[in-house]
């Protein structure tokens, strides 16, 4: 009876994270709203136009070329008649969703680079306004290594000078 050699297949290690440090050039700010049949829904939008001053692992053809960070909040409001207001239209309390952060992806692409985020009120409002006022003026973005231009962002750092090398 002849035996099968078994092999251990070994798990493939994790790529490490790839990151992109740009430099804030300018920013735009847009607000949309919506009548939905159940109520209306709100999104803030600010896009945060940059430079890439450096990548890990390098990517020479990158450098100088532009990346924008689209940051969101958006809020929904029910259509509910709420007793406590007192002008119309009495649809309630608006609630913001998600409550929490949620990263989108990181796209590296011929036509552009881009990556967003949805964030909590709190947060958007306050960098909004750190951003237009020119207070921050570096994003550190880190992402799963792209896979056909695209890969899942995993953190976003904004900062008022660059972040120093490990």
């Amino acid at each position: 009876m002849a035996t099968k050699e078994r092999r251990r297949r070994r798990k493939t290690l994790p790529e490490p994270e790839h990151t992109l440090l740009a430099t804030v050039k300018s920013i735009a700010v847009s607000y949309y709203v919506r009548n939905r049949g159940d109520g209306i829904s709100d999104e803030a939008i600010t896009d945060v136009l940059c430079d890439i001053v450096a990548m890990t692992p390098p990517v020479p053809k990158r450098l100088g070329k532009e990346v924008t960070c689209s940051l969101m909040c958006s809020r929904e409001y029910g259509r509910v008649d709420d007793p406590h207001e007192k002008h119309w239209p009495r649809i309630g309390q608006g609630h913001t969703v998600p409550e929490r952060p949620f990263l989108l992806n990181m796209r590296l692409g011929r036509g552009g680079a881009f990556f967003s985020a949805y964030l909590p009120e709190a947060a958007y409002w306050a960098l909004q306004g750190d951003l237009k006022n020119g207070r921050l003026k570096f994003i550190e973005a880190s992402f799963i290594k792209p896979h056909h231009g695209g890969g899942d962002l995993t953190s976003i750092y904004f900062s008022e000078t660059p972040p120093q090398e490990p």
